[in-house]
């Protein structure tokens, strides 16, 4: 079952820590929502939707939304299940009335590259090396490896 979870189920997978925090800030005031796909009562995926983030190719509150987190337990991958979890959350932002979709890749990370890439996200925007979504006590980007953020036009 795909559905939006709770901020409760979302601590239950995290750690807790600053973008934690972030997370749940944003969750409560309606700018992202958490996705999840539920198998036997236990979440085993999750995808989260950010309506606006301070960088606007990202996501900025109008025409273009972000998907972040994308993740399928390992043993549950190869099944297609993440097809329907992040068809169903594209859904969602089309619901939101957004005209285009971005989401975030590592150049090497072939599986997602092709998965992203079947589903439209073929459009490459910029590479970056911080990551609005993951911040420091600071609420800042953290500086990470580089990767690529697609976008595709819904």
């Amino acid at each position: 079952m795909i559905r939006q979870a709770t901020i409760d189920e979302m601590l239950s997978l995290w750690y807790k820590f600053y973008t934690s925090e972030y997370f749940t800030k944003n969750i409560q005031k309606g700018n992202t929502e958490f996705w999840a796909i539920e198998h036997h009562a236990r979440l085993i995926g999750e995808l989260y939707l950010f309506k606006e983030l301070d960088d606007p190719d990202f996501a900025d509150g109008n025409t273009t939304a972000y998907l972040y987190g994308f993740q399928i337990e390992e043993i549950m991958r190869g099944k297609g299940l993440g097809t329907v979890l992040i068809k169903r959350v594209l859904q969602r932002v089309k619901e939101l009335d957004f005209k285009y979709v971005t989401i975030g890749v590592e150049p090497d990370h072939e599986p997602n590259i092709r998965l992203y890439k079947k589903l439209g996200f073929i459009e490459k925007i910029k590479t970056v090396n911080e990551n609005p979504c993951d911040v420091d006590e600071n609420v800042m980007p953290i500086k990470g490896p580089a990767y690529l953020l697609l976008r595709k036009a819904l």
